[in-house]
């Protein structure tokens, strides 16, 4: 069985969403901005009095943004999805995490945090760069055989999936074109 690393192929000429550059360029609104994604740990259940406020960001040397994905490229943990992505996969994703509310230069985007964890890094056959994993080994027996999105807290900001998941959510991406949403397979060992 294979495990597949949620990725965007396209971050490199879509237009990606984080911080507006105020709170990028100020520590104290910096750190607090961030904290509200990652509050008690990763794969915990988050809890908002209000929205996070984000911005689609400029790109440098560039008059006017890219083009947006229906899933933006997003430095934090989670996943950021326009409201085609949460009609369309939120059934599904929603079973793993939450599908959050969020406000992209003033409109209604939806963060998604996933909450289930499952501990199947194969640490004796992994490859790692100091703490960070560069190339994760699963352990077969422990990733899960019905359709499952989840991450594993030894390998931080990664959203993985099984063969079974992948083959749902690639499914409903071909039918409905969605943009942003692409799989990286990594190798399960015995």
């Amino acid at each position: 069985m294979s495990v597949w690393e949620i990725t965007n192929l396209l971050a490199n000429t879509v237009a990606l969403v984080g911080p507006s550059l105020e709170v990028q360029f100020d520590p104290d609104l910096s750190e607090s901005f961030w904290e509200q994604f990652d509050n008690k740990g990763p794969g915990h259940p988050l809890h908002w009095k209000r929205p996070p406020e984000l911005a689609v960001l400029p790109k440098e040397g560039r008059r006017k943004p890219p083009p947006r994905a229906d899933v933006s490229p997003f430095t934090a943990p989670g996943l950021v999805v326009n409201e085609k992505v949460r009609s369309i996969l939120g059934d599904f994703l929603a079973q793993f995490g939450q599908l959050l509310e969020v406000h992209v230069d003033g409109k209604t985007e939806y963060y998604y945090n996933v909450t289930n964890v499952v501990s199947c890094l194969d640490r004796e056959h992994s490859e790692f760069d100091g703490p960070y994993v560069e190339v994760p080994v699963f352990l077969e027996s422990r990733v899960p055989s019905a359709p499952s999105v989840f991450i594993d807290l030894a390998i931080h900001g990664r959203i993985f999936v099984n063969d079974a998941a992948k083959v749902v959510l690639e499914a409903r991406i071909t039918t409905d074109k969605i943009s942003g949403m692409d799989f990286k397979r990594w190798d399960a060992s015995n």
